[in-house]
């Protein structure tokens, strides 16, 4: 593999780098490790704006998308971004912040909800005059509760507060001012939870799990004595304060353009992303760029972690369960049996004789990376048909490991890329120092440690 010191790549001008990075790509073939810290340093306090107004597993560094918008040979202002798995928003975010106009598109209610809330503009008075209007209207009295398993997820005045704050902000009336103070109630949600804060699956913090003089046992224990004297109110407004604040520097961060460059949501499902009941999709040939970090095969389970908030904001109604929720996800491992009887071909014939071999250990696993490539190459597919022609197509991925053989999830992904019509430009990869993306998925799968940038250009 080829080695390039990143503290030698070009940082004041994004071009120059991406020319440095792409000639040597171009007498090499071999891919370039880079890190994305180094090459936009300005970015390395994560409380950039709205990034961290609510928790989500697995979020891009925002750097990557940073990088590429800002960047003349991949996009200029007015350009319209796309992101089809945009998760909690960051390059939709990072689009409205560079003056362009962007569209998302996720499975997860719950991403959906705090990408829009993240990317709009909000008036910080009638914010202000709101949370006051809350804290005089949040009360006491009993409110009802429907909540699957409330008692195993949270203590008893707990439950009380949480209905209390939500009745509440279900009296505000407009809909844009709703939606945000709705998102900073899920955020608070898991905090005040008996799930351990340490793992994204909601899991239930037991002491008893570690020895009694063990610090993990007496730093649970701690935790359990102040979720129960805890004043969820009080928190909940903890974070209503935060997010403000950090409104108030998107409003100075995005300037008068962000009224005219609004982010949206044009669907739910990266596989179809032409008009469908309440969303717009697009059009043929109406995106510029496309910047994604699209989900693993069985990796993070992004319903499931989101799953408390799920319930709170009423996502999960009598006809709405976390399994039907799920199951509109690439990546997504439940399956019943039935499904996973016969192992579908990819058209990758590396992929396919490697998915044989993991399917003697275990069949569900075969069929789930199986599935994953089948669902990828639809939505590879809905990319180019959106992406104008010579525009580019930028995609963050990561191999990981299968019942002990080495999926190679990014040479898979540029093999569907390619036969559909997509040419390499180039390949970078990035070391991850996060934790918050090293994802231990299960007991069949590795943990990521480092990821590839792949860079895809349409032509014809």
């Amino acid at each position: 593999m080829q080695k390039q010191n990143p503290a030698l790549l070009p940082k004041s001008d994004f071009k120059e780098a991406i020319s440095e990075l792409e000639k040597i790509y171009s007498q090499t073939k071999e891919p370039i490790e880079v890190s994305f810290r180094r090459l936009v340093p300005t970015l390395n306090n994560p409380d950039r704006v709205t990034h961290l107004i609510h928790t989500y597993p697995a979020k891009l560094l925002m750097h990557i998308p940073h990088f590429f918008i800002n960047n003349s040979k991949f996009s200029k202002p007015g350009d319209t971004i796309l992101d089809p798995f945009c998760g909690s928003g960051t390059v939709l975010l990072e689009s409205v912040l560079a003056n362009r106009n962007a569209v998302g598109v996720d499975a997860n209610p719950l991403a959906r909800l705090i990408t829009e809330v993240k990317t709009t503009s909000y008036d910080i008075t009638t914010l202000r005059s709101l949370q006051e209007r809350l804290q005089e209207d949040i009360s006491n009295k009993s409110v009802s509760i429907n909540f699957p398993n409330i008692d195993y997820w949270f203590y008893p005045k707990v439950q009380k507060e949480l209905a209390c704050i939500s009745y509440a902000i279900e009296k505000i009336q407009n809909q844009k001012h709703k939606d945000f103070f709705k998102v900073c109630f899920s955020n608070c949600v898991k905090k005040v939870s008996l799930a351990d804060p340490r793992v994204s699956v909601p899991v239930k913090i037991n002491p008893n799990r570690y020895p009694e003089n063990s610090l993990n046992y007496h730093n649970i224990i701690k935790k359990l004595d102040e979720l129960q004297n805890l004043s969820t109110i009080s928190k909940f407004f903890e974070v209503v304060e935060s997010n403000i604040n950090r409104f108030e520097k998107f409003s100075l961060a995005s300037g008068k353009h962000i009224n005219t460059n609004q982010a949206k949501i044009v669907s739910a499902d990266a596989r179809c992303l032409r008009p469908t009941g309440q969303y717009t999709g697009l059009s043929d040939g109406s995106v510029d760029l496309v910047i994604t970090s699209p989900p693993y095969a069985g990796a993070q389970k992004y319903i499931r972690s989101s799953s408390l908030s799920l319930g709170w904001l009423n996502y999960l109604k009598e006809q709405t369960t976390l399994r039907e929720l799920d199951s509109q996800n690439i990546g997504r491992e439940n399956y019943l049996k039935n499904e996973y009887s016969k192992l579908p071909n990819t058209n990758i014939p590396e992929a396919d004789c490697l998915l044989q071999h993991i399917a003697i250990k275990n069949q569900l696993r075969a069929y789930i990376a199986a599935n994953y490539l089948i669902e990828m190459r639809s939505a590879f597919t809905e990319i180019f048909r959106v992406l104008k022609d010579n525009h580019h197509f930028v995609l963050v991925a990561a191999n990981n490991e299968v019942c002990g053989y080495e999926f190679k999830t990014q040479e898979y992904l540029v093999s569907i890329a390619e036969s559909i019509g997509f040419e390499v430009t180039l390949r970078l990869i990035d070391e991850i120092k996060s934790y918050g993306l090293m994802t231990k998925r299960n007991r069949t799968a590795s943990i990521i440690t480092r990821e590839w940038v792949l860079v895809f250009k349409k032509t014809k």
